[in-house]
């Protein structure tokens, strides 16, 4: 996705997550000064990111947007690492907890969804190839 909306992805996204953590806040009965807050930071990474992202590769990198092909393997080899520490993360959590005699069902639904969106990522990109 590299077109001229591609930019703009990542900070709509975060004004959006603001206004929902702003809601959250309020919806708490927080102040109305403490859900402006939560807002800010947001929408203050957002738009840093918007700003610097054609001027850093850094900050390209992170509004998903790979500068040229070794940023864009790095990204790669970065996702597929941070995917292998949460599956065994996952794992590890599930193996503790069950033995300890906790509930381990919020860690097996999670590892569950870790595995069909895995199997349905290589699914849709071998059809896509």
């Amino acid at each position: 996705m590299t077109n001229r909306w591609s930019k703009w992805v990542v900070p709509i996204l975060g004004l959006i997550l603001g206004l929902l953590i702003a809601a959250a806040e309020l919806a708490q009965h927080a102040s109305p000064a403490e859900a402006f807050l939560g807002f800010a930071i947001v929408a203050a990474y957002a738009l840093a990111i918007l700003l610097l992202q054609s001027r850093s590769e850094t900050v390209s990198l992170l509004s998903g947007l790979p500068v040229d092909e070794r940023w864009a393997s790095i990204n790669q080899r970065a996702l597929a690492s941070a995917a292998q520490i949460i599956a065994a993360v996952l794992l590890g959590a599930f193996i503790i907890v069950e033995f300890g005699g906790g509930d381990a069902m919020p860690y097996a639904a999670m590892a569950a969804i870790f595995g069909v969106a895995y199997l349905g990522s290589m699914m849709w990109y071998r059809w896509r190839s």
